[in-house]
């Protein structure tokens, strides 16, 4: 398995590189193309211009021919020697049609100007021809047939022009190359660097050390909200490393209380100091029950957290089986002379499991007992609202500092307020609580004000 994962990653490339390749072949492919279309853009328009010209330049030769034979009525030798010269200094060549559509003279014949581009490697048969008719008077005399080179670069001039632009586009894409691998480095520089402090204050998490992260400045939004929330993690894994230690402590007193209560009474038991009657063995029951109590919150607890809470359902009476539980209470709540008031509506009834909820509604006025002072009150509501079935457990006690309200329902969280006084408990039969509601689809919430007491609402839908 090591040997695998060290194949993948010696095959793996960094961010940087992949960045400065992805930027090369993006760069190359846009010059290309830009390159490319240029240059059929150009040879397009080169093209339309050249042929324009030479439609310009035949009408031209055309006129050419039928003013030289408007004014000698004829086409002599010296007219046709004209026509000739013409035809040279346009690099084209020239030939007369009668009207019967017969040759009568061309200037490419072999004596004349054919030799001189057949000597450039040019013959008719690489010339487009074009035809016009020649009038005199308005009445047509013959046609002119025009032939240039079927290719439209034909001059020097042309190709240089052409090639020119070539030479300028291939010097723009080694630069533009040149340009891309420099630009990507530095890009990928300023682009990385968030990222390189995001994953060293990872590496810190991992080793624990939360104060020392690194301050991550950027203006790209999604590596701000990555920075965000690596801060956020810090803070949450110290929180509960702060919380699992705490925790740690609170379990270690919980056990050494009542072990060392059993210890003491089992010694003196041995010694002789003490006789093993029945107040005294209560005692030493008591710190086995808390004990035993401890052990079930904690494998409930396991349970909770590994998401396999099994639901017994059935229709239970929902009123009958609170007004059970804050009876079981009543002695408790008396013994501190803590007024105890039921608003209780009947027979409303709910889906669910009978000893889970009731687990429920026990710890919830077990913290109520537990927090509140003699002399105080606690008003437990059940009514039925639409579909709603809704309890609240409201009392004069403590309170809870704003600052711990959020974290109320973490396992083994118990607010300073609540270690001070006392009281025991593990922190963890609220955690408990909220597991069995939302396993029966409900919802539990904490309303508090530190010293005036706390209002627990759940809410089920029926």
């Amino acid at each position: 398995m090591a040997s695998g994962t060290s194949l993948k990653v010696s095959s793996m490339t960094g961010i940087s590189r992949q960045l400065g390749k992805h930027f090369i072949y993006i760069t190359m492919l846009s010059v290309a193309f830009i390159t490319i279309t240029s240059n059929v853009s150009i040879n397009l328009f080169f093209s339309d211009y050249i042929k324009e010209s030479r439609s310009r330049n035949d009408l031209k030769i055309v006129q050419y021919v039928e003013q030289v034979y408007s004014d000698e009525n004829r086409l002599d030798s010296q007219s046709l020697m004209g026509i000739l010269h013409y035809a040279y200094s346009e690099a084209v060549t020239i030939r007369l049609r009668d009207k019967r559509n017969n040759v009568v003279w061309s200037s490419g014949t072999p004596d004349t100007m054919y030799n001189m581009m057949k000597g450039n490697g040019i013959t008719e048969d690489n010339l487009t021809f074009r035809s016009y008719p020649f009038s005199k008077d308005g009445s047509q005399v013959g046609t002119v047939d025009i032939g240039r080179p079927k290719s439209i670069i034909t001059s020097i001039n042309d190709a240089q022009f052409l090639n020119t632009i070539n030479t300028v586009f291939a010097g723009a894409f080694l630069f533009s190359i040149i340009i891309a691998i420099l630009s990507s480095t530095r890009i990928s520089k300023k682009f990385l660097q968030p990222i390189y402090l995001i994953k060293e204050n990872a590496k810190l998490i991992e080793y624990g050390k939360y104060d020392k992260l690194n301050e991550v400045r950027t203006n790209t939004f999604e590596l701000h909200d990555l920075s965000v929330s690596v801060e956020e993690l810090a803070e949450r894994l110290e929180y509960q490393d702060a919380l699992r230690k705490r925790m740690t402590s609170d379990i270690a007193h919980e056990l050494r209380t009542p072990l060392a209560t059993i210890q003491s009474h089992i010694e003196a038991f041995m010694d002789g100091v003490w006789e093993p009657g029945p107040e005294k063995l209560s005692i030493v029951l008591d710190e086995i029950t808390r004990l035993t109590k401890l052990i079930k919150d904690l494998s409930d607890l396991s349970t909770m957290e590994s998401d396999e809470i099994k639901l017994n359902k059935s229709q239970v009476n929902l009123s009958m089986l609170l007004n059970s539980v804050v009876e079981s209470f009543e002695p408790l709540f008396m013994s501190k002379s803590i007024h105890l008031e039921k608003e209780i509506q009947n027979d409303i009834e709910l889906s669910g499991d009978a000893d889970r909820l009731n687990q429920i509604f026990v710890n919830i006025l077990s913290n109520a007992y537990k927090y509140t002072n003699e002399t105080g009150y606690v008003l437990i509501s059940l009514k039925q609202l639409k579909d709603t079935a809704m309890i609240s457990v409201t009392d004069n006690g403590i309170g809870i500092p704003r600052e711990d309200i959020k974290h109320i329902f973490e396992r083994f969280y118990r607010s300073d307020l609540s270690r001070n006084r006392g009281t025991g408990g593990t922190g963890i039969g609220l955690t408990i609580s909220r597991a069995l509601v939302e396993a029966h689809g409900g919802r539990i919430s904490i309303e508090s004000e530190e010293g005036r007491g706390t209002k627990v609402m759940i809410e089920f839908i029926k």
